[in-house]
Protein backbone atom coordinates (compact mmCIF):
# COMPACT_ATOMS: atom_id res chain seq x y z
CA UNK A 1 0.00 0.00 0.00
CA UNK A 2 1.26 3.45 -0.85
CA UNK A 3 2.40 5.52 2.12
CA UNK A 4 1.12 9.01 2.94
CA UNK A 5 4.06 10.99 1.47
CA UNK A 6 3.81 9.06 -1.80
CA UNK A 7 0.11 9.90 -2.16
CA UNK A 8 0.81 13.56 -1.42
CA UNK A 9 3.68 13.67 -3.90
CA UNK A 10 1.52 12.14 -6.63
CA UNK A 11 -1.09 14.86 -6.07
CA UNK A 12 1.65 17.50 -6.21
CA UNK A 13 2.93 16.02 -9.47
CA UNK A 14 -0.59 16.18 -10.91
CA UNK A 15 -0.79 19.85 -9.92
CA UNK A 16 2.56 20.46 -11.63
CA UNK A 17 1.36 18.82 -14.84
CA UNK A 18 -1.82 20.90 -14.87
CA UNK A 19 0.21 24.02 -14.16
CA UNK A 20 2.54 23.31 -17.09
CA UNK A 21 -0.44 22.71 -19.38
CA UNK A 22 -2.06 26.01 -18.35
CA UNK A 23 1.23 27.90 -18.74
CA UNK A 24 1.70 26.48 -22.25
CA UNK A 25 -1.86 27.59 -23.12
CA UNK A 26 -0.99 31.01 -21.71
CA UNK A 27 2.07 31.28 -23.96
CA UNK A 28 0.02 30.10 -26.93
CA UNK A 29 -2.51 32.88 -26.32
CA UNK A 30 0.25 35.49 -26.39
CA UNK A 31 0.94 35.79 -22.64
CA UNK A 32 -1.87 38.25 -21.78
CA UNK A 33 -0.94 39.94 -18.52
CA UNK A 34 -4.12 39.40 -16.54
CA UNK A 35 -4.59 35.76 -17.52
CA UNK A 36 -1.85 34.64 -15.11
CA UNK A 37 -4.77 33.99 -12.76
CA UNK A 38 -5.69 31.00 -14.91
CA UNK A 39 -2.72 28.96 -13.72
CA UNK A 40 -2.18 30.59 -10.31
CA UNK A 41 -4.10 27.87 -8.34
CA UNK A 42 -1.84 25.17 -9.78
CA UNK A 43 1.31 27.22 -9.25
CA UNK A 44 0.46 27.70 -5.56
CA UNK A 45 -0.45 24.00 -5.21
CA UNK A 46 3.10 22.86 -6.05
CA UNK A 47 4.97 24.37 -3.06
CA UNK A 48 1.99 23.62 -0.83
CA UNK A 49 2.14 19.94 -1.81
CA UNK A 50 5.90 19.76 -1.25
CA UNK A 51 5.67 21.29 2.25
CA UNK A 52 2.76 19.05 3.25
CA UNK A 53 4.46 15.92 1.86
CA UNK A 54 7.77 16.33 3.73
CA UNK A 55 7.17 18.70 6.66
CA UNK A 56 9.76 17.08 8.95
CA UNK A 57 12.53 17.38 6.37
CA UNK A 58 11.64 21.02 5.58
CA UNK A 59 11.32 22.54 9.04
CA UNK A 60 8.76 20.65 11.11
CA UNK A 61 5.69 22.40 12.49
CA UNK A 62 6.37 25.82 10.87
CA UNK A 63 6.76 24.16 7.46
CA UNK A 64 3.53 22.24 7.99
CA UNK A 65 1.69 25.41 9.02
CA UNK A 66 3.05 27.33 6.03
CA UNK A 67 2.11 24.43 3.75
CA UNK A 68 -1.49 24.66 4.96
CA UNK A 69 -1.37 28.43 4.46
CA UNK A 70 -0.41 27.88 0.80
CA UNK A 71 -3.03 25.15 0.54
CA UNK A 72 -5.84 27.50 1.57
CA UNK A 73 -4.33 30.23 -0.60
CA UNK A 74 -4.69 27.80 -3.54
CA UNK A 75 -8.47 27.92 -3.06
CA UNK A 76 -8.26 31.71 -2.89
CA UNK A 77 -6.35 31.70 -6.18
CA UNK A 78 -9.09 29.55 -7.70
CA UNK A 79 -11.55 32.26 -6.67
CA UNK A 80 -9.39 34.86 -8.47
CA UNK A 81 -9.33 32.57 -11.50
CA UNK A 82 -13.14 32.48 -11.43
CA UNK A 83 -13.35 36.27 -11.13
CA UNK A 84 -11.02 36.61 -14.12
CA UNK A 85 -13.24 34.20 -16.09
CA UNK A 86 -16.26 36.34 -15.19
CA UNK A 87 -14.32 39.42 -16.38
CA UNK A 88 -14.32 40.97 -12.96
CA UNK A 89 -11.36 42.52 -11.19
CA UNK A 90 -9.45 39.93 -9.11
CA UNK A 91 -9.32 40.55 -5.34
CA UNK A 92 -6.09 38.90 -4.17
CA UNK A 93 -5.62 41.06 -1.05
CA UNK A 94 -8.82 39.91 0.77
CA UNK A 95 -7.99 36.28 -0.08
CA UNK A 96 -4.43 36.70 1.20
CA UNK A 97 -5.59 38.35 4.43
CA UNK A 98 -8.08 35.54 5.13
CA UNK A 99 -5.37 32.91 4.62
CA UNK A 100 -2.93 34.83 6.87
CA UNK A 101 -5.55 34.93 9.62
CA UNK A 102 -5.87 31.16 9.32
CA UNK A 103 -2.07 30.82 9.52
CA UNK A 104 -1.86 32.95 12.65
CA UNK A 105 -4.63 30.88 14.25
CA UNK A 106 -2.83 27.63 13.47
CA UNK A 107 0.39 28.96 15.03
CA UNK A 108 -1.33 30.20 18.20
CA UNK A 109 -4.68 28.87 19.39
CA UNK A 110 -4.56 25.92 17.02
CA UNK A 111 -1.16 24.56 18.03
CA UNK A 112 -0.65 21.42 20.07
CA UNK A 113 -0.39 23.30 23.37
CA UNK A 114 -3.80 24.97 23.21
CA UNK A 115 -6.75 23.80 21.11
CA UNK A 116 -5.46 21.30 18.52
CA UNK A 117 -8.99 20.04 17.87
CA UNK A 118 -9.79 23.40 16.24
CA UNK A 119 -6.76 23.75 14.01
CA UNK A 120 -8.57 22.46 10.90
CA UNK A 121 -11.70 24.55 11.40
CA UNK A 122 -10.55 27.85 9.79
CA UNK A 123 -8.89 25.96 6.95
CA UNK A 124 -12.07 24.04 6.18
CA UNK A 125 -14.14 27.21 6.34
CA UNK A 126 -11.81 28.90 3.85
CA UNK A 127 -11.98 25.94 1.47
CA UNK A 128 -15.77 26.03 1.60
CA UNK A 129 -16.00 29.81 1.34
CA UNK A 130 -13.59 30.17 -1.58
CA UNK A 131 -15.25 27.30 -3.46
CA UNK A 132 -18.72 28.85 -3.06
CA UNK A 133 -17.42 32.28 -4.10
CA UNK A 134 -15.89 30.69 -7.21
CA UNK A 135 -19.19 29.00 -7.99
CA UNK A 136 -21.01 32.32 -7.74
CA UNK A 137 -18.58 33.93 -10.21
CA UNK A 138 -19.07 31.17 -12.76
CA UNK A 139 -22.83 31.28 -12.19
CA UNK A 140 -22.82 34.96 -13.20
CA UNK A 141 -21.84 33.91 -16.74
CA UNK A 142 -25.41 33.06 -17.73
CA UNK A 143 -25.11 32.53 -21.45
CA UNK A 144 -26.32 29.52 -23.37
CA UNK A 145 -23.25 29.87 -25.58
CA UNK A 146 -20.97 29.28 -22.55
CA UNK A 147 -22.11 25.92 -21.11
CA UNK A 148 -18.70 25.29 -19.50
CA UNK A 149 -19.24 28.23 -17.15
CA UNK A 150 -22.42 26.68 -15.80
CA UNK A 151 -20.70 23.31 -15.47
CA UNK A 152 -17.91 24.93 -13.46
CA UNK A 153 -20.48 26.66 -11.27
CA UNK A 154 -22.12 23.36 -10.35
CA UNK A 155 -18.72 21.70 -9.77
CA UNK A 156 -17.64 24.40 -7.33
CA UNK A 157 -21.05 24.45 -5.64
CA UNK A 158 -20.68 20.70 -5.08
CA UNK A 159 -17.15 21.00 -3.66
CA UNK A 160 -18.14 24.02 -1.58
CA UNK A 161 -21.01 22.05 -0.07
CA UNK A 162 -18.67 19.11 0.53
CA UNK A 163 -16.22 21.27 2.51
CA UNK A 164 -19.03 23.04 4.37
CA UNK A 165 -20.65 19.76 5.42
CA UNK A 166 -17.47 18.52 7.03
CA UNK A 167 -17.05 21.65 9.19
CA UNK A 168 -19.03 20.20 12.15
CA UNK A 169 -16.92 17.03 12.06
CA UNK A 170 -13.43 18.55 12.10
CA UNK A 171 -12.90 17.33 15.69
CA UNK A 172 -13.97 13.77 14.80
CA UNK A 173 -12.15 13.09 11.54
CA UNK A 174 -8.51 12.25 10.78
CA UNK A 175 -6.31 14.80 9.04
CA UNK A 176 -6.62 16.30 6.50
CA UNK A 177 -10.41 16.17 7.06
CA UNK A 178 -10.09 16.97 10.73
CA UNK A 179 -7.67 17.21 13.65
CA UNK A 180 -7.19 13.52 14.56
CA UNK A 181 -4.16 11.49 13.60
CA UNK A 182 -3.65 11.10 9.86
CA UNK A 183 -4.79 7.88 8.19
CA UNK A 184 -3.96 6.59 4.74
CA UNK A 185 -7.58 6.36 3.55
CA UNK A 186 -8.20 9.98 4.54
CA UNK A 187 -5.12 11.21 2.67
CA UNK A 188 -5.97 9.12 -0.40
CA UNK A 189 -9.61 10.22 -0.64
CA UNK A 190 -8.82 13.86 0.15
CA UNK A 191 -6.12 14.03 -2.52
CA UNK A 192 -8.30 12.23 -5.06
CA UNK A 193 -11.05 14.83 -4.65
CA UNK A 194 -8.51 17.63 -4.75
CA UNK A 195 -6.98 16.39 -8.01
CA UNK A 196 -10.46 15.89 -9.45
CA UNK A 197 -11.42 19.47 -8.64
CA UNK A 198 -8.19 20.80 -10.16
CA UNK A 199 -8.61 18.68 -13.28
CA UNK A 200 -12.18 19.93 -13.75
CA UNK A 201 -11.02 23.51 -13.32
CA UNK A 202 -8.23 23.14 -15.90
CA UNK A 203 -10.33 21.30 -18.48
CA UNK A 204 -13.43 23.45 -18.29
CA UNK A 205 -11.52 26.74 -18.05
CA UNK A 206 -9.72 25.79 -21.27
CA UNK A 207 -13.05 24.87 -22.86
CA UNK A 208 -14.57 28.12 -21.62
CA UNK A 209 -11.85 30.07 -23.42
CA UNK A 210 -12.61 28.26 -26.67
CA UNK A 211 -16.34 28.84 -26.21
CA UNK A 212 -15.69 32.54 -25.75
CA UNK A 213 -13.75 32.68 -29.02
CA UNK A 214 -16.59 30.86 -30.80
CA UNK A 215 -19.13 33.24 -29.24
CA UNK A 216 -17.08 36.24 -30.38
CA UNK A 217 -17.04 34.93 -33.94
CA UNK A 218 -20.76 34.20 -33.76
CA UNK A 219 -21.46 37.74 -32.61
CA UNK A 220 -19.31 39.16 -35.40
CA UNK A 221 -21.40 37.18 -37.86
CA UNK A 222 -24.66 38.48 -36.35
CA UNK A 223 -23.84 42.14 -35.64
CA UNK A 224 -23.73 45.01 -38.09
CA UNK A 225 -20.31 46.67 -37.59
CA UNK A 226 -21.50 50.21 -38.33
CA UNK A 227 -24.48 50.39 -36.00
CA UNK A 228 -23.80 47.65 -33.45
CA UNK A 229 -27.29 46.16 -33.89
CA UNK A 230 -28.19 42.82 -35.44
CA UNK A 231 -27.74 42.29 -39.15
CA UNK A 232 -30.00 40.53 -41.67
CA UNK A 233 -28.68 37.13 -40.61
CA UNK A 234 -29.61 37.91 -37.00
CA UNK A 235 -33.09 39.04 -38.08
CA UNK A 236 -33.66 35.82 -40.02
CA UNK A 237 -32.55 33.84 -36.97
CA UNK A 238 -34.90 35.80 -34.71
CA UNK A 239 -37.84 35.37 -37.05
CA UNK A 240 -37.13 31.63 -37.23
CA UNK A 241 -37.23 31.49 -33.42
CA UNK A 242 -40.49 33.41 -33.53
CA UNK A 243 -41.97 30.78 -35.83
CA UNK A 244 -41.03 28.05 -33.34
CA UNK A 245 -41.91 29.79 -30.07
CA UNK A 246 -45.09 31.66 -30.98
CA UNK A 247 -46.15 35.29 -30.85
CA UNK A 248 -44.90 37.12 -27.80
CA UNK A 249 -45.93 37.17 -24.15
CA UNK A 250 -49.43 36.50 -22.94
CA UNK A 251 -51.66 39.54 -23.29
CA UNK A 252 -49.22 41.22 -25.70
CA UNK A 253 -49.12 41.52 -29.45
CA UNK A 254 -45.88 41.13 -31.37
CA UNK A 255 -45.21 43.68 -34.08
CA UNK A 256 -42.56 43.94 -36.77
CA UNK A 257 -41.71 47.41 -38.03
CA UNK A 258 -39.61 48.11 -41.11
CA UNK A 259 -38.03 51.59 -41.14
CA UNK A 260 -36.38 53.23 -44.13
CA UNK A 261 -34.56 56.57 -44.21
CA UNK A 262 -36.22 58.91 -46.72
CA UNK A 263 -34.28 60.21 -49.73
CA UNK A 264 -31.11 58.64 -48.43
CA UNK A 265 -29.40 58.71 -51.84
CA UNK A 266 -29.64 62.49 -51.85
CA UNK A 267 -27.91 62.58 -48.43
CA UNK A 268 -25.02 60.53 -49.81
CA UNK A 269 -24.86 62.61 -52.99
CA UNK A 270 -24.92 65.90 -51.10
CA UNK A 271 -22.75 65.17 -48.04
CA UNK A 272 -20.82 62.02 -48.94
CA UNK A 273 -21.01 58.42 -47.83
CA UNK A 274 -19.23 59.18 -44.55
CA UNK A 275 -22.04 61.45 -43.45
CA UNK A 276 -24.54 58.89 -44.72
CA UNK A 277 -23.03 56.44 -42.22
CA UNK A 278 -23.61 59.03 -39.49
CA UNK A 279 -27.30 59.19 -40.41
CA UNK A 280 -27.62 55.39 -40.50
CA UNK A 281 -25.95 55.05 -37.09
CA UNK A 282 -28.24 57.78 -35.77
CA UNK A 283 -31.32 55.85 -36.89
CA UNK A 284 -30.09 52.73 -35.06
CA UNK A 285 -29.29 54.68 -31.89
CA UNK A 286 -32.71 56.34 -31.81
CA UNK A 287 -34.49 53.03 -32.35
CA UNK A 288 -32.50 51.51 -29.46
CA UNK A 289 -33.72 54.32 -27.21
CA UNK A 290 -37.29 53.03 -27.57
CA UNK A 291 -36.74 49.25 -27.73
CA UNK A 292 -34.01 46.89 -26.56
CA UNK A 293 -30.97 46.93 -28.84
CA UNK A 294 -31.37 43.17 -29.38
CA UNK A 295 -34.71 43.89 -31.06
CA UNK A 296 -33.25 46.27 -33.65
CA UNK A 297 -31.75 44.94 -36.88
CA UNK A 298 -30.15 46.58 -39.87
CA UNK A 299 -32.19 45.05 -42.65
CA UNK A 300 -29.97 46.34 -45.41
CA UNK A 301 -28.52 49.67 -46.51
CA UNK A 302 -30.58 52.42 -44.85
CA UNK A 303 -33.40 50.07 -43.81
CA UNK A 304 -34.01 48.68 -40.32
CA UNK A 305 -36.36 46.13 -38.78
CA UNK A 306 -37.66 46.44 -35.22
CA UNK A 307 -39.41 43.72 -33.24
CA UNK A 308 -41.50 44.90 -30.31
CA UNK A 309 -44.25 43.76 -27.97
CA UNK A 310 -47.16 46.01 -27.07
CA UNK A 311 -50.56 45.84 -25.43
CA UNK A 312 -52.40 46.38 -28.73
CA UNK A 313 -51.78 47.16 -32.41
CA UNK A 314 -52.48 50.81 -31.68
CA UNK A 315 -49.85 50.80 -28.95
CA UNK A 316 -47.31 49.16 -31.26
CA UNK A 317 -48.09 51.78 -33.92
CA UNK A 318 -47.64 54.57 -31.35
CA UNK A 319 -44.19 53.27 -30.29
CA UNK A 320 -42.96 53.15 -33.88
CA UNK A 321 -44.43 56.59 -34.49
CA UNK A 322 -42.39 57.90 -31.54
CA UNK A 323 -39.24 56.48 -33.15
CA UNK A 324 -40.11 58.20 -36.43
CA UNK A 325 -40.83 61.53 -34.73
CA UNK A 326 -37.62 61.38 -32.66
CA UNK A 327 -35.54 60.71 -35.75
CA UNK A 328 -37.15 63.60 -37.65
CA UNK A 329 -36.48 66.00 -34.75
CA UNK A 330 -32.81 65.17 -34.21
CA UNK A 331 -30.07 66.71 -36.34
CA UNK A 332 -27.23 64.45 -37.47
CA UNK A 333 -23.80 66.03 -37.26
CA UNK A 334 -20.19 65.45 -38.05
CA UNK A 335 -17.26 67.85 -38.15
CA UNK A 336 -18.45 69.47 -41.39
CA UNK A 337 -22.22 69.09 -41.67
CA UNK A 338 -25.50 69.05 -39.75
CA UNK A 339 -28.62 67.69 -41.39
CA UNK A 340 -32.20 66.77 -40.47
CA UNK A 341 -33.54 63.59 -42.06
CA UNK A 342 -36.79 61.66 -41.89
CA UNK A 343 -37.81 58.05 -42.16
CA UNK A 344 -40.90 56.11 -43.15
CA UNK A 345 -42.15 53.03 -41.33
CA UNK A 346 -44.44 50.11 -41.98
CA UNK A 347 -45.79 48.07 -39.06
CA UNK A 348 -47.25 44.55 -39.26
CA UNK A 349 -48.83 42.61 -36.39
CA UNK A 350 -48.02 38.94 -35.96
CA UNK A 351 -51.07 36.68 -36.08
CA UNK A 352 -51.28 32.90 -35.55
CA UNK A 353 -50.45 30.93 -38.67
CA UNK A 354 -48.53 33.69 -40.41
CA UNK A 355 -45.00 32.84 -41.48
CA UNK A 356 -42.01 35.10 -40.71
CA UNK A 357 -41.65 35.92 -44.40
CA UNK A 358 -45.33 36.87 -44.66
CA UNK A 359 -44.95 39.11 -41.61
CA UNK A 360 -41.96 40.81 -43.20
CA UNK A 361 -43.80 41.18 -46.51
CA UNK A 362 -46.76 42.87 -44.78
CA UNK A 363 -44.46 45.34 -43.05
CA UNK A 364 -42.72 46.03 -46.37
CA UNK A 365 -46.06 46.73 -48.08
CA UNK A 366 -46.98 49.16 -45.35
CA UNK A 367 -43.57 50.83 -45.69
CA UNK A 368 -43.94 51.30 -49.44
CA UNK A 369 -47.37 52.75 -48.89
CA UNK A 370 -45.91 55.23 -46.40
CA UNK A 371 -43.40 56.23 -49.07
CA UNK A 372 -46.15 56.65 -51.67
CA UNK A 373 -48.16 58.83 -49.30
CA UNK A 374 -45.35 61.38 -49.10
CA UNK A 375 -42.80 59.80 -46.74
CA UNK A 376 -42.05 60.72 -43.10
CA UNK A 377 -44.99 58.74 -41.78
CA UNK A 378 -45.89 55.44 -40.17
CA UNK A 379 -48.38 53.01 -41.69
CA UNK A 380 -49.99 50.13 -39.81
CA UNK A 381 -50.85 47.14 -41.98
CA UNK A 382 -54.46 46.11 -41.53
CA UNK A 383 -57.18 45.30 -44.00
CA UNK A 384 -59.53 48.27 -44.41
CA UNK A 385 -56.98 51.00 -43.68
CA UNK A 386 -54.48 49.70 -46.23
CA UNK A 387 -57.10 49.66 -48.98
CA UNK A 388 -58.27 53.18 -48.13
CA UNK A 389 -54.77 54.61 -48.01
CA UNK A 390 -53.82 52.94 -51.28
CA UNK A 391 -56.78 54.61 -52.92
CA UNK A 392 -55.68 57.95 -51.47
CA UNK A 393 -52.13 57.43 -52.73
CA UNK A 394 -53.28 56.49 -56.24
CA UNK A 395 -55.71 59.40 -56.34
CA UNK A 396 -53.00 61.82 -55.26
CA UNK A 397 -50.61 60.54 -57.92
CA UNK A 398 -53.12 60.66 -60.78
CA UNK A 399 -54.33 64.17 -59.84
CA UNK A 400 -50.85 65.67 -60.13
CA UNK A 401 -49.90 67.42 -63.37
CA UNK A 402 -47.35 66.85 -64.60
CA UNK A 403 -46.57 63.61 -62.83
CA UNK A 404 -42.94 63.56 -61.64
CA UNK A 405 -41.10 60.43 -62.72
CA UNK A 406 -40.22 59.49 -59.13
CA UNK A 407 -43.84 59.85 -58.01
CA UNK A 408 -45.06 57.79 -60.93
CA UNK A 409 -42.62 55.08 -59.97
CA UNK A 410 -43.90 55.17 -56.38
CA UNK A 411 -47.48 54.85 -57.56
CA UNK A 412 -46.59 51.96 -59.85
CA UNK A 413 -44.74 50.23 -57.00
CA UNK A 414 -47.72 50.74 -54.69
CA UNK A 415 -50.14 49.35 -57.23
CA UNK A 416 -47.88 46.39 -57.93
CA UNK A 417 -47.61 45.66 -54.21
CA UNK A 418 -51.33 45.85 -53.61
CA UNK A 419 -52.63 42.37 -52.70
CA UNK A 420 -55.47 40.73 -54.50
CA UNK A 421 -57.74 41.02 -51.47
CA UNK A 422 -58.52 44.07 -49.35
CA UNK A 423 -55.61 45.26 -47.14
CA UNK A 424 -55.84 47.92 -44.48
CA UNK A 425 -53.41 50.31 -42.95
CA UNK A 426 -53.64 53.38 -40.83
CA UNK A 427 -51.48 56.57 -40.92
Amino acid sequence: MADIPTIAVCSTAAAAILCIAMVLAWFKDGRPRHSVWLFSPFAVAIPAGILLSYPDELGGAPALAFGWFLFTLMFGAAWQCARYAARRRPLPIPALIACLVSLVFSLTLGNDAHFPEWRMLPRTLLMAGFSLLSAREFQSLRDRHLPSAQTLAWIFYAFGAYHALRVPFTTLLPAPYGSLETQTWAIASFNFLLVLQGLCLAVFMTTLGRERIALHHFQLAMVDPLTGVGNRRALDRRLAQLAQEGSGSEGQVLALAVLDIDNFKSVNDRFGHGFGDVVIAGAANIACEFVHHRSVFRHGGEEFAVLLEAASPDSAYARVERIRAAFAARAHRNADHAHLATLSAGVAIHTPGISPQQLLDEADRALYLAKALGRNRTVLADEAGMARLMEEALHAETSRAPVPPAAATDAQETQALAPSGPERRRA
